[in-house]
């Protein structure tokens, strides 16, 4: 107990010292630290409308505001809304936890110099902030960064360790630069009010197949793979059912897949389509396959291992240009046959009544 009461104080003390030393440093008349050299933060970050990064190797990533909780990633894709908001949470409330080392100074500047990834934070036309994010601290609360003077565009020859109050790990993994990973993995993200139509074909269960119509009044009909009306159908089912659309997201892009193992995959056949055509007319599509499953998964009904992946799936979306995999947990409401929306019986209502 007397050894671990010993540890606890080094420690503070440790802390201690690093923040008086940088205090000494920030506030001494003759010091040789400018302002602008140790506040990385950007608070005002609304005012923020693009950010680039680029590392050493050249891989770079443009993330644009487009408006109000909307980015885009290099002008291509729209931008997971959660890693923006990590991205600007992280500029905001960067802090300097205490300055490197001067035995460290050396070694960590090459660092920064070989593998650190620089970002540019943009207000308008205007840059605002210049800094490099490198390693990671050994005790994993702290990450290397280096700030570039906005008067005279120069490095900064102090680098600093920076942290976030209250957030106990790396800040280099928000500075990430695979453009995949940026980007929103949401396939469906509409509003009732924004969808026209959805249809659900069964390519091996055609009787099953149905299309959802919803007309600029909000009218709701419901027509089977033949394109007949049905006579009744359950209202709040399919009211319920055009809600699931408001947020489908895939787990993850496979588009690097081996070519023979893809074609594989789309040999077997589609599963489901489904056709989701919003108000403006443009058509929103997605189409199933089976993934085959672990070797090792054991169906614990059966005791073989299972030949398809209990649960999960791969999907091509945006016209079949991006394959997905994608969880029944998530998708599996979506997977109704048309018998599900069916009215129910007087005797079935009786029943429900008592």
């Amino acid at each position: 107990m007397e050894s671990k009461k010993r540890i606890r104080i080094a420690v503070m003390m440790v802390i201690l010292l690093s923040g008086v030393s940088f205090w000494i440093i920030r506030n001494t008349n003759n010091g040789t630290i400018r302002k602008e050299l140790y506040e990385f933060a950007v608070k005002d970050t609304g005012s923020i409308t693009k950010i680039y990064m680029v590392s050493t190797g050249g891989k770079q990533i443009t993330l644009d505001k487009k408006k109000p909780g909307e980015w885009s990633v290099n002008s291509k894709f729209k931008a997971r809304p959660d890693a923006i908001k990590n991205l600007l949470v992280c500029i905001k409330d960067l802090q300097v936890r205490e300055p490197v080392a001067k035995s460290a100074i050396e070694n960590v500047s090459k660092q920064l110099a070989t593998s650190a990834t620089k970002v540019e934070i943009y207000s308008g036309e205007k840059l605002v902030k210049t800094y490099y994010v490198g390693g990671d601290t050994q005790d994993g609360l702290g990450t290397f960064m280096l700030l570039t003077d906005a008067e005279t565009g120069e490095n900064s020859s102090l680098p600093f360790v920076m942290f976030i109050p209250g957030f106990n790990g790396y800040l280099s993994i928000r500075y990430f630069l695979d453009e995949d990973l940026w980007r929103d993995r949401s396939i469906f993200a509409f509003y009732p009010d924004q969808i026209a139509s959805i249809s659900l074909d069964y390519s091996q269960m055609h009787d099953s197949s149905f299309t959802v119509s919803l007309s600029d009044k909000n009218d709701i009909s419901l027509s089977d793979s033949r394109g007949n009306k049905f006579s009744s159908f359950d209202t709040l089912k399919v009211k319920r059912y055009i809600t699931y659309y408001t947020h489908i997201q895939y787990e993850s892009l496979e588009n690097n897949l081996r070519p023979s193992f893809r074609d594989s995959v789309l040999h077997k056949g589609v599963i489901h389509t489904i056709n989701l055509t919003d108000r403006e007319g443009k058509v929103h599509s997605l189409k199933t396959f089976s993934k085959p499953a672990d070797p090792n998964k054991i169906n614990p009904v059966t005791e073989q291992a299972y030949t398809e992946d209990p649960e999960k799936m791969f999907a091509l979306i945006n016209d079949d240009k991006d394959m997905v995999i994608i969880q029944y947990y998530v998708f599996g409401k979506l997977f109704m046959p048309s018998s599900y929306f069916r009215a129910p019986s007087s005797l079935e209502r009786a029943v429900g009544s008592h």
